[in-house]
């Protein structure tokens, strides 16, 4: 939709929507995942080198609230704490996606991509009406900023929401309990080959329950983030160029130009 309304818009705030948008989904990452930011700078060039503030706590595990500590009420003091800082490498993505100036306001960011959207919004707040950019168009894209906010929002509820403890205890007892009675209901039919059958039976089904326990958080090592990072990047900056021809009906004009009338039949 940038590149439709291109002479409204402007190429350098189109190119600068496009560079923010493309951080998005790695901010996002570090915002999901913080322990995935990339602090190996030891060999950085100290004029390469961004400080960045971590959140002064770690995500909140939904299982473990205090409850029975704290009778259901959460301190708010206890969320306290101090300022921790990383150095990341200005040069490597996504930080070498955006301006110096940007990028000094998005390391203070505490919600990195939150400020991504609010960086967009107000992109497009600033581009002036004209005859064909109206308000109609200035709502949608605001919009598409707007669902991008709201998937901070999803991303971080399936995070932090994790199995019941108490659901994933009694599973794994009840689990324990039935492959531990197990030989005594095959030594019958099955003599000794009772060991090998109930060690095989215990391996798989221990397995689905530990494969169901890593994916309560996709995040941690189902999804392979950074393929889809990159592969949002290429689409909105890789092809650019190709993407952009699309757009111009210059060849269209050319070819009605070009095409010889088609012949008439005389009929006698």
């Amino acid at each position: 939709m940038l590149s439709l309304y291109e002479d409204d818009i402007g190429t350098e705030r189109i190119s600068r929507i496009k560079k923010t948008l493309s951080a998005f989904p790695y901010l996002l990452r570090h915002h999901i995942r913080p322990k995935c930011l990339d602090c190996n700078t030891t060999d950085v060039p100290k004029e390469c080198l961004l400080r960045i503030q971590l959140p002064p706590f770690e995500v909140i595990e939904t299982r473990h609230e205090g409850d029975k500590t704290n009778g259901g009420i959460i301190d708010p003091d206890s969320f306290e704490g101090q300022p921790r800082f990383c150095s990341v490498n200005k040069r490597t993505l996504p930080w070498s996606l955006l301006s110096d100036k940007a990028l000094v306001k998005c390391a203070k960011a505490m919600n990195r991509p939150l400020w991504c959207c609010d960086r967009i919004a107000k992109e497009v707040v600033s581009i002036p009406y004209s005859e064909t950019f109206t308000s109609r168009e200035r709502l949608t894209l605001i919009g598409q900023a707007d669902k991008l906010s709201n998937a901070i929002g999803e991303c971080e509820r399936i995070h932090q929401t994790t199995v019941p403890l108490n659901y994933a205890r009694h599973a794994l007892r009840s689990l324990t309990l039935w492959l531990a009675t197990l030989p005594f209901a095959l030594v019958k039919d099955v003599g000794l080959l009772t060991g090998p059958v109930a060690g095989i039976s215990a391996w798989l089904l221990f397995g689905i329950y530990q494969i169901g326990h890593s994916i309560e958080d996709p995040f941690e090592k189902t999804l392979r983030l950074s393929i889809l990072c990159n592969a949002i990047r290429r689409d909105v900056l890789g092809e650019t160029e190709c993407r952009s021809s699309a757009f111009a009906l210059d060849d269209l004009k050319v070819e009605a130009t070009a095409a010889p009338s088609a012949p008439v039949a005389h009929f006698q």
